[in-house]
């Protein structure tokens, strides 16, 4: 066998591996474990390029393609992972044939084809570039399924939070989160899913945001530093934020001004698989400033003892913070 040879042959069991990987994580049943082994072997250059083949081959195929997968979802989870040796071997089929015939980054892919779909667990991000060339940073814990078309570059961000920067096209670039829906067609922003709702951050350029209580045709356009926070299905006042403490989470930074402790706590939280609780209800309403390393719990438990009569009570992956007594 040539050298030649040999390495289209490994690319091949790459590109099999690839296929398999991807009809795996939209299994219904596909969780943290399932998602942490296909990071492990997505580290190995080769393998993440083997994986980026076949999310492009597949933005080009129709949903009959595919249909093998639709397939497994409507199947009982018991039985989904029976079917998936056979939805992998037509993800194989379908993406092999299609790589051979493009290059490069994926083409915009039919509005009726299956979106393709990202995500990060607890304490991850996650920068990924879109086949439009607008990029989208995953925050913690966050999820999005991406479904492009000639008629627009929809994104759904069903969970957590997000920063575009869009690439400028006629094709609107759409996000949809929550209760809102956020247009714009050459932009920097960020969209955030809360309990509540939605929250949305422009950073620079402009979007329209629309949300189901708005009246028929209502937008709320967006100017750099404004933000908008969709709560029951409603617009609330546009306010202005300090931009570099907003967006600092994509450099690992979280910046507090003049918060509610239970607040600062509820957004430490996410970053990490260690808990901090704050019961006390006096305690919790305790104003703070400062900037904290996401995911760095001890530190901030730390830097809290130093201005408020606090301690820390640990037990497992909880931290509870109490008065300290006299």
């Amino acid at each position: 066998m040539t050298g030649k040879m040999m390495v289209q042959g490994d690319h091949a069991s790459r590109v099999k591996a690839a296929a398999r990987w991807y009809a795996e994580l939209q299994a219904p049943e596909a969780g943290a474990e399932t998602w942490d082994a296909f990071r492990a072997w997505e580290r190995h250059p080769a393998n993440a390029a083997a994986f980026r083949e076949i999310e492009a081959a597949l933005s080009t195929l129709d949903r009959s393609s595919l249909a093998a997968h639709a397939a497994v979802r409507a199947r009982p989870p018991q039985r989904a992972r029976v079917w998936l040796g056979a939805v992998a071997a037509a993800v194989v089929m379908a993406a092999l044939g299609a790589a051979t015939l493009f290059s490069g980054r994926a083409a915009q892919p039919p509005a009726d084809t299956l979106p393709l779909v990202y995500a990060t667990s607890v304490g991850e991000q996650r920068l990924l570039e879109l086949a439009d060339g607008s990029s989208v940073r995953l925050n913690t814990a966050s999820r999005i399924e991406v479904a492009f078309s000639a008629q627009e570059r929809l994104v759904r961000l069903t969970g957590g939070q997000a920063f575009f920067e869009v690439e400028p096209d006629a094709v609107p670039f759409v996000v949809d989160a929550a209760a809102s829906r956020t247009r714009a067609l050459g932009t920097a922003f960020d969209v955030f899913v809360k309990a509540e709702g939605a929250q949305v951050t422009l950073l620079e350029g402009s979007v329209s945001v629309v949300s189901p209580g708005s009246a028929a045709g209502e937008l709320t356009m967006l100017e750099p530093g404004d933000r908008l926070v969709i709560s029951g299905g409603k617009a609330q006042p546009v306010v202005q934020v300090d931009l570099a403490a907003a967006l600092s989470w994509r450099t690992g930074i979280l910046q507090f001004a003049d918060v509610r402790l239970a607040d600062a706590v509820d957004e430490l939280n996410r970053y990490s698989g260690t808990r901090i609780v704050v019961q006390d209800p006096a305690l919790a309403e305790e104003r703070l400033s400062g900037s904290f390393k996401a995911g760095d719990q001890e530190m901030f438990v730390s830097a809290l003892s130093l201005f408020l009569p606090v301690e820390a009570e640990r037990s497992g992956n909880t931290i509870q913070i109490v008065l300290a007594s006299d």
